[in-house]
């Protein structure tokens, strides 16, 4: 999968799928999502969630993937 990367907050790269918007289309009823950072895992890093505000989390996507 290919990456766009951002420049995020103090400098932080953001980096978000390139290929196309569907990580964040809601498989159900094709809403557009809004992004929650606040999803994390205990010692799986950062993981920003994209959720449909009638049917809940459609995807995750892991900014930081390719640094590990």
């Amino acid at each position: 999968m290919e990456y766009d990367e951002l420049d995020g907050p103090d400098g932080v790269p953001i980096r978000v799928p390139v290929s196309d918007d569907n990580y964040r289309t809601c498989a159900e009823c094709g809403a557009d999502c809004y992004p929650d950072p606040s999803i994390t895992v205990e010692g799986q890093g950062a993981r920003i969630a994209f959720v449909c505000a009638e049917h809940g989390v459609q995807s995750l996507v892991d900014p930081f993937e390719g640094q590990r």
